[in-house]
């Protein structure tokens, strides 16, 4: 499959699709330092700079437009003012672009809240867009934790060209489920590197030798993980062993204990929370590779995706 990304950030689309075999053709994205990411990780891709002055005949033939559009606008830490926002109103660049090109296939991420936001009158305007554009669309709320340590809940819809023969796939999975195992306990679904679901006594949290891969979390040391919303004695919440890492943002507001100490998380340590090899973001400041690794989706989430939808 040819693909297309649009507000791609660091390339955490692309990266899952690339994993999957598939080609990218081509990129935009309005930041400049996570454009200076992607170039370096996707040499030869060619990059454009803003969704608003993207002219669809000057785009190359692609079979699958992938986006996170922006959250901000629709996120329960934002002010939520959604298609008000221009940030919100971007999604419209997405519809734009498909109407144009009619790839066969749309995989669209965003915040769990875009689901309520203004009483579901967004949402529904979303859908209807797509559906004004010729596509059919399903949707899912799917958390990263069964895939990373880090519980990340996120919507994903995916469209299909109206009038092709293409499969459901969602709901995949297990999404928020527990179950009881040997001796009453409860257990979590997870997902193991080839794909297929188990289930295991606790989601992990992050330690230091964290693997990159799905579910490669056997003889580990387990840490607590610490949400510092301002870094005082108040403001710190903090999980029990074996729990999922908060939710990265922008700013790692969240960090680990070691013995009595509390520190924030390293650049590398947040690119493992969200699937990337480390030193992806290399080459920018901290603050900046905080941001972009925010902003990402967590690549083996949409990995699993790409595999049940076009294998």
């Amino acid at each position: 499959m040819k693909c297309f990304s649009m507000f791609s950030g660091i390339g955490g689309f692309d990266l899952a699709l690339r994993n999957q075999g598939h080609e990218i053709v081509g990129a935009c994205e309005i930041d400049k330092y996570a454009r200076e990411i992607y170039a370096k990780q996707f040499p030869g891709v060619p990059i454009h700079h803003d969704a608003t002055n993207l002219h669809p005949q000057s785009l190359p033939y692609f079979d699958v437009l992938c986006a996170g559009f922006p959250c901000q606008a629709f996120s329960i830490a934002g002010k939520r003012r959604g298609f008000e926002d221009t940030r919100g109103s971007l999604f419209f660049e997405i519809a734009r672009i498909a109407k144009e090109k009619k790839p066969s296939y749309l995989i669209l991420e965003n915040v769990k809240g875009l689901l309520s936001h203004d009483k579901g009158h967004t949402f529904r305007t979303i859908i209807r867009t797509l559906d004004e554009v010729g596509y059919d669309a399903e949707w899912q709320i799917i958390n990263s934790k069964y895939f990373v340590p880090q519980s990340r809940e996120r919507i994903f819809i995916i469209g299909h060209t109206r009038g092709e023969r293409t499969r459901q796939i969602f709901p995949i999975g297990i999404n928020d489920t527990e179950v009881k195992g040997k001796g009453g306990k409860e257990m979590q679904a997870v997902v193991n590197d080839n794909g297929i679901l188990r289930f295991v006594e606790n989601c992990t949290a992050l330690d230091a030798n964290y693997y990159k891969g799905l579910d490669n979390h056997g003889q580990r040391t387990m840490i607590k993980a610490v949400c510092i919303e301002n870094w005082n004695a108040n403001g710190r919440r903090i999980k029990e062993v074996g729990d999922p890492q908060f939710t990265l943002s922008q700013n790692c507001g969240v960090g680990i204990t070691q013995g009595s100490r509390i520190r924030r998380l390293t650049p590398v340590e947040c690119e493992r929370l969200q699937g990337f090899p480390d030193n992806w973001t290399d080459g920018i400041s901290d603050t900046q590779r905080y941001k972009c690794v925010g902003n990402a989706v967590t690549v083996p989430v949409v990995e699993y995706i790409v595999k049940e939808l076009f294998n």
